[in-house]
């Protein structure tokens, strides 16, 4: 899949804070909302796995989130611990 664009329109605060951010940091609102949207695509990929597998059971769909959520932080430890060790 090709990489999608997103528009989206900021709060006036929001729009304010990001201009004072940039000011200080010389990162701009974009770079910082695609760093956050990145680091968070662990999270949103385990929320659709969950709905996925549980497609017949609305129910269970926070249970399985939060067990994917488990599995995807101890694969991250485990990566973190072996890129450490190997350094």
């Amino acid at each position: 899949m090709a990489a999608a664009s997103v528009e989206i329109k900021l709060s006036e605060q929001a729009a304010k804070l990001f201009a004072d951010y940039e000011r200080y940091t010389n990162v701009t609102a974009e770079v910082y909302i695609n760093e956050l949207v990145d680091k968070t695509l662990p999270t949103l990929q385990a929320m659709v796995s969950a709905f996925e597998e549980c497609q017949d059971n609305p129910d269970a769909v926070m249970e399985v989130f939060g067990r994917k959520m488990g599995e995807m932080m101890l694969e991250q430890k485990q990566a973190q611990q072996e890129a450490s060790e190997s350094h």
